[in-house]
């Protein structure tokens, strides 16, 4: 920073001559003495008469004027030097305090707005804008200075015509005293504010370009200086650190946020929730998560050539739920085929999707599919969809729901993996208890049949050998329904359970020999 002293001190001071310089002045005469000049002496009466005929002034009066007319120079060059200073300082505190309130924000819409509101008050202007650019084009614009009925007059916000689109194309410092007058300007809207002189500074950090600084009309009506320009380009450079930090916290937030959904997805699969369930929690995370305005799941039918809509968010998707999509000429079933992530601007028209293209209407635009992949198979087509309007998916979108369609995949096996080893674990136990009732229960059971038989043809009384008649063909029912339980349980294949004497009779002739 140059010296403060220089700061202060005048630059154009004129260097101080010699008293003897000075035209004003006469050197006295050795006739001339202290008290002489004093008493006013006839000599000295007669050297002031001959000085004026000369045309000298007076001694002493003449030379003290020029010199505190030379020191009031001084003096006021002085002060605005000061004045100049205390400005500079006023400016660069504005500077240092904006660098604080940018460096604060959190989140990048604060960012951009802090930036918008320091640019303004730092170089006193009427109007004060951020164009925010994405894919050389202009996606944002946030503003400062029109109160809100210019605004509603104006009714759409700056497209990226005229000069802005000429800092678009081209990031470079502009600086206009008239920009009506330049080449590139396209005039302004209906019910837009007139302006006249511009300042525009790119913000970008290395070669990356975030967008650009539009400051219109200073206060004090005069146009824009040097000393303008490089405080907005200090300013912009601040505002692209800012904003490239802001950036990584919001993409490290949204990464959060996708992490503790999968979690959540993951542990309800794991523990056995309906996958139809967990799809709708799924569903319902990516459409917040990427901003849609709806968002599906599609899963495998019996039909290899169609899916099922198993789960839907949004009113966009709604009216899809359960219904059946054709493989072919869908986006779903491009993504199925394909087997990795596609991207469609515009589900309506595009000749991939003209089987669903009739009934999507113009009711989503640019559409996202991913499939669940499981060793080279498809279990199901995770779709999103954002508004026709609406930005388009970054990478970091496209990234996040890459891998949450692979770790949903995953899920989902090991959640059918879990499931056929509980069916397996069931069967076995059934099979289990099936052996047990048939080796154990009914063996006795039959063994308590034949004693019964044997009593009953050693009585004589006819009523006592009736009763004992029914209790075998009670032992004989129960027999029967022990049967029945086993072959439910899957025990044996599914049959008509053979009569209880035959049976009875096999198994006897088993346990005989």
């Amino acid at each position: 920073m140059t010296n403060d002293l220089a700061l202060v001190m005048p630059t154009t001071v004129a260097p101080a001559r010699p008293l003897q310089d000075w035209p004003l002045v006469s050197a006295p005469t050795p006739a001339q003495s202290g008290g002489d000049i004093m008493r006013g002496s006839p000599a000295h009466d007669h050297n002031d008469a001959d000085g004026r005929e000369a045309g000298n002034p007076p001694t002493g009066m003449p030379f003290v004027q020029a010199a505190r007319l030379e020191l009031d120079e001084v003096v006021e060059q002085l002060l605005l030097r000061a004045r100049e200073f205390q400005d500079t300082q006023g400016r660069l505190r504005g500077l240092l305090q904006a660098f604080l309130e940018v460096g604060r924000a959190n989140t990048l819409d604060e960012v951009l707005r802090h930036v918008v509101e320091a640019a303004r008050s730092l170089v006193d202007v009427h109007y004060a804008a951020l164009g925010v650019v994405k894919h050389g084009r202009l996606v944002q614009f946030v503003h400062t200075g029109m109160d809100p009925d210019e605004v509603a007059r104006i009714r759409h916000l700056p497209e990226g015509k005229g000069l802005l689109g000429l800092l678009v194309e081209h990031p470079q410092t502009l600086r206009l005293a008239d920009m009506t007058e330049h080449c590139a300007s396209a005039g302004f809207p209906e019910g837009h504010p007139p302006m006249r002189t511009l300042l525009g500074v790119p913000v970008q950090d290395g070669d990356r370009v975030f967008g650009n600084l539009y400051l219109t009309d200073k206060r004090d009506g005069g146009e824009f200086t040097a000393d303008d320009e490089q405080l907005v380009q200090a300013l912009a450079t601040a505002a692209a650190a800012a904003i490239t930090n802001a950036t990584l916290l919001d993409d490290s937030r949204r990464r959060h946020v996708w992490q503790t959904s999968m979690i959540d997805v993951s542990t309800q699969l794991l523990a056995g929730t309906d996958s139809d369930e967990v799809l709708q929690q799924l569903v319902r995370h990516a459409c917040d998560t990427l901003a849609g305005t709806g968002a599906g799941v599609l899963v495998p039918t019996c039909d290899p050539r169609q899916l099922r809509v198993a789960a839907t968010e949004g009113s966009a998707y709604d009216a899809w739920q359960d219904a059946l999509v054709p493989i072919a000429d869908s986006v779903s079933g491009t993504a199925v085929t394909t087997g990795k992530l596609v991207v469609i601007a515009d589900p309506g028209t595009d000749p991939r999707t003209t089987a669903t293209a009739e009934r999507t209407g113009a009711t989503i635009g640019q559409t996202v599919a991913v499939p669940f992949l499981r060793e080279g198979n498809v279990d199901g087509v995770l779709t999103v969809s954002r508004a026709p309007e609406a930005d388009p998916f970054d990478e970091l979108d496209l990234d996040l729901v890459t891998a949450v369609a692979s770790h949903t995949a995953l899920a989902l096996q090991l959640s059918r993996t879990r499931t056929d080893n509980a069916e397996l674990q069931r069967l076995s136990d059934r099979e289990q208890i099936g052996d047990d009732l048939r080796h154990h229960v009914i063996h006795r059971l039959f063994t308590l049949g034949l004693e019964l038989q044997t009593t009953a043809a050693r009585i004589e009384h006819p009523t006592q050998r009736a009763a004992v008649q029914n209790q075998i063909s009670e032992v004989d029912a129960i027999i029967r329904d022990i049967r029945n339980v086993v072959y439910s349980l899957g025990a044996g294949s599914p049959r008509k359970s053979p009569d209880a004497a035959s049976t009875r009779g096999r198994d006897a002739g088993t346990e005989h020999h």
